[in-house]
């Protein structure tokens, strides 16, 4: 029931919070305005993830995240991004790598905000013995697939960007995750 409503609420604030950036784009007379993410741009980013429900415990956990990014066109942009959680003093290692595609529904006047879709791939290791974790074939070592969908907002600072991302990833780790860092564009 948590993550159905975890789901509902990113649904319903990612439409909405879209819904109203575009009303307000469309508002604005946006023909002169520099671009934040222009058409060829490289970006790296790191910065910090909180998800809810990481790994086989499937406890919230503070993870490393690693992002680089190209910019296809001006509402476009595709790249990856690695996030290795730090799971502390258990023999638990977790992370997930993401491919998304984020659509910008604002990218102007140092100001970017954007959908966000993609494939996530989340792997987890550790000791069976010690965690007592229940697998399918007792295999404490997988590796799932899921989807991303969520939102992302990012303020340009000339080359580098502060920028936060609430993100839903299903099937795979079925968690809600936050991701806030830094940016920088080549």
């Amino acid at each position: 029931m948590e993550k159905f409503l975890g789901f509902i609420l990113t649904a319903t604030f990612s439409l909405f919070f879209l819904f109203f950036i575009n009303e307000s784009a469309d508002a604005q007379d946006l023909g002169d305005s520099m671009l934040v993410a222009n058409p060829g741009d490289i970006t790296f980013g790191a910065g910090l993830t909180r998800g809810s429900s990481t790994g086989l415990l499937e406890n919230a956990e503070t993870g490393l995240t690693g992002q680089i990014y190209y910019t296809f066109t001006e509402e476009f942009r595709g790249g990856i991004d690695f996030t290795y959680y730090l799971i502390g003093e258990r023999e638990l290692n977790a992370n997930e790598l993401n491919f998304n595609v984020n659509y910008f529904v604002r990218n102007r006047n140092n100001l970017a905000f954007y959908g966000l879709g993609g494939i996530n791939v989340s792997n987890t290791s550790g000791s069976d013995e010690l965690w007592r974790v229940q697998r399918e074939e007792g295999d404490p070592n997988t590796r799932k697939f899921g989807l991303n969908i969520g939102g992302g907002l990012e303020l340009s600072i000339g080359s580098i960007a502060i920028f936060g991302e609430p993100k839903l990833t299903l099937l795979g780790f079925n968690q809600f995750a936050f991701t806030g860092g830094v940016r920088y564009i080549l």
